[in-house]
């Protein structure tokens, strides 16, 4: 082999571990977080309320980027954990968690933005303009919907066991997505 193809063997190397690491913290240490998000989220209050919601869960967002490239799915991840921590600094003067483990909720959403903006800056995306940028659009759209509904009902108590469900439901999302990711299963 001479030095030109070997030059070539270790950008190509380079280039594919550039992506791993940048993105480590999805692969190995996401999932840890993630389950204690909803641990917190589960205790910080009492049981979850069935009461529904008249704004429909983007299940197609979630299952498309199940099949997606590696940066699209992180993509999809980053902006919903970034939509909860938004819904999550609004008036919460209402409820009545337990204040220790909401800050480590929100400690944690911190956290975990910042691991993934850091991951962004490292990853190519396939289709950030077409079906892609769509989902991104619909997704927003859902959490705006979830902060008009914590508005319209003066950020009450109960309003915010109907949103802290709602979040469960998609960080549980989230779960599966990541899981995917690491395993492989997604595209």
């Amino acid at each position: 082999m001479d030095l030109k193809s070997l030059l070539r063997c270790c950008f190509v190397l380079f280039c594919g571990q550039s992506f791993s690491l940048g993105c480590r913290w999805v692969r190995y240490r996401y999932k840890d977080v993630s389950r204690e998000n909803l641990q917190l989220l589960a205790n910080m209050g009492g049981e979850f309320v069935r009461e529904k919601v008249n704004i429909p869960f983007p299940n197609k967002v979630y299952s498309n980027a199940r099949h997606s490239q590696m940066g699209d799915s992180i993509s999809i991840l980053y902006k919903a954990i970034r939509q909860i921590r938004k819904l999550y600094s609004k008036d919460m003067n209402s409820v009545t968690w337990d204040s220790v483990k909401l800050d480590q909720f929100k400690s944690n959403l911190h956290r975990t933005t910042s691991e993934l903006e850091q991951c962004m800056r490292e990853i190519t995306y396939s289709d950030s303009t077409g079906s892609h940028g769509k989902e991104n659009r619909s997704l927003k759209r859902h959490f705006k919907k979830l902060e008009h509904y914590l508005k319209t009902k003066d950020y009450s108590a109960n309003a915010w066991e109907v949103v802290r469900t709602e979040v469960w439901k998609h960080l549980q999302r989230l779960d599966l997505l990541t899981t995917a990711m690491r395993t492989g299963t997604n595209a």
